[in-house]
């Protein structure tokens, strides 16, 4: 069964909902910090006026007994007006003996729902919340002297009917709701909206580069204007083009090259066979168009074999072996493999480099680098000159330069030397033998070894190229090894 991959959620989806969640979060805490602000003021006030009462309890302590019998009338024509009672007040002497209270108190507050005394000895009591089960109540007690009575103790008891503050805590409660309600839309929207409009600038950018082919790699996103996140990622990604650009023109001018370099002798071929095919000829005519010929197959199967050694060294598993090679044996090898090469160029060749000195290369690849380099200087040095190969050793580093009085490269094209089928002048056309990959497959070796290649060259003064091998420890034999490309 072909499971259906789940897509995750936009980033604008993302984006609203944690917009909207945390907007709203601020506004619920918002809320609640006011409605318990209401609630403590209101029973702030509760408790300001459960003070004020028991305050006038004292007071009336300390009055004559026909002025509490008068007090216990008040509270009896208060109860039978057939007003709401909402403040219940007692008096209990010393031993727990009910003194004067509120008519129909003790059906609705008893004793026992009111806390133990309050030890506090500020003038403003806090009181407790008690629910009778219909109604809640704010209830305080406090003990006062009673000098007049025995004991001289008294313990006064006043509550106050909460039902206003609870009227006015709901329909608190329902506005809060509306606001609540509205807000959580509000937010929504607004997450929305901000969502979108900081996603609009990446759909544009998407936009922009959703039209980028393989034929229009020279558009470009614009970053004026943009915030410094995106700005970044505009700046990356044109730097991407400008790499994936460069990367297809070079491919287009090496596709155009390999064309060129394998249509020349092709048609040399072809031309040669359709002339000596439209008459008989003799033995020595034959024998000379199948030798021409032979040099154009030879060259091809260079030119082939060049290419083939260019696309294995641009692997990313290629493996080269390494051994441990006496410098002084493989260089005096090339050069009496070149020695008749250059007698016959007219040209003196000159190697110095110190005695007992090894080198872990490749010795294929190593012997087919600076004879990559020898044979260029022999074919752009004049009769008379000199190719010079010095060995030095350096710090983990072995410098091996090849450098040749020839006639030298203009500064311009230093650039491009190391690039596919770059031929400078007509010296280095096809006609000399040179596809313009010499380098290219030194520069290959290099990078394989881990090492760089480096031209410095004068018009008229001759050309140096330094090769720099990186060296290893002594005990170090044979080493199968993969590097890294350079960039």
């Amino acid at each position: 069964m072909k499971l259906i991959p789940v897509r995750s959620w936009s980033l604008a989806s993302q984006m609203t909902i944690w917009y909207a969640v945390s907007s709203f979060a601020l506004v619920l805490i918002a809320t609640g910090i006011l409605y318990h602000a209401l609630y403590s003021g209101l029973a702030h006030e509760d408790d300001v006026f459960l003070a004020q009462n028991a305050q006038t309890l004292k007071l009336l302590l300390d009055k004559p007994k026909d002025e509490m019998d008068e007090f216990r009338q008040e509270l009896i024509l208060e109860q039978s007006s057939g007003r709401p009672v909402w403040v219940w007040l007692r008096i209990l002497d010393g031993a727990g003996g009910l003194v004067v209270e509120t008519p129909d108190m003790s059906r609705f507050l008893p004793r026992q729902m009111f806390p133990p005394p309050s030890e506090e000895t500020q003038e403003v009591w806090k009181g407790e919340t008690v629910w009778d089960g219909q109604e809640t109540y704010r209830v305080v007690t406090v003990s006062a002297e009673w000098p007049a009575h025995v004991p001289p103790l008294a313990l006064l008891q006043v509550a106050v009917d909460m039902g206003q503050n609870q009227i006015v805590l709901t329909k608190y409660r329902k506005r809060l709701l509306i606001v609540l309600g509205l807000s959580l839309l509000a937010c929504a929207w607004g997450g929305y909206w901000i969502a979108h409009r900081g996603i609009r600038l990446v759909k544009e950018m998407a936009q922009t580069a959703a039209k980028i082919r393989s034929t229009t790699l020279d558009e470009r996103l614009e970053t004026s204007g943009l915030p410094s996140e995106l700005s970044d990622l505009a700046v990356t990604f044109n730097g991407m083009l400008d790499r994936l650009e460069e990367s297809f023109s070079r491919l287009s001018r090496f596709s155009a090259d390999i064309a060129h370099e394998l249509r020349v002798p092709i048609h040399n071929l072809r031309v040669g066979t359709e002339v000596i095919l439209r008459k008989a000829r003799t033995m020595e005519e034959y024998q000379e168009v199948l030798g021409s010929g032979m040099e154009e197959y030879q060259r091809l199967s260079l030119l082939i074999d060049r290419l083939l050694f260019l696309a294995r060294a641009e692997s990313e598993t290629v493996q080269i072996q390494l051994e441990k090679v006496d410098l002084s044996r493989e260089l005096n090898l090339l050069r009496e493999y070149y020695e008749l090469s250059v007698g016959e160029a007219g040209i003196r060749f000159d190697v110095e480099m110190p005695p007992n000195l090894e080198l872990p290369v490749d010795r294929a690849l190593f012997q087919r680098a600076v004879g990559n380099l020898i044979e260029n200087s022999i074919k752009h040095t004049p009769a008379g000159g000199t190719i010079k190969m010095e060995v030095t050793p350096e710090v983990r580093k072995v410098k091996i330069a090849i450098s040749d009085t020839g006639k030298g490269i203009p500064e311009s094209q230093l650039p491009h030397v190391f690039d596919r089928f770059y031929r400078g002048d007509a010296s280095r056309s096809s006609s000399s033998g040179g596809a313009g990959l010499g380098l290219s497959i030194v520069q290959s070796i290099m990078v394989l070894h881990g090492g760089s290649v480096d031209i410095q060259s004068q018009p008229a003064k001759g050309t140096t190229v330094t090769l720099l091998f990186p060296s290893r420890k002594d005990d170090e034999n044979v080493i199968l090894s993969s590097f890294p490309r350079q960039p």
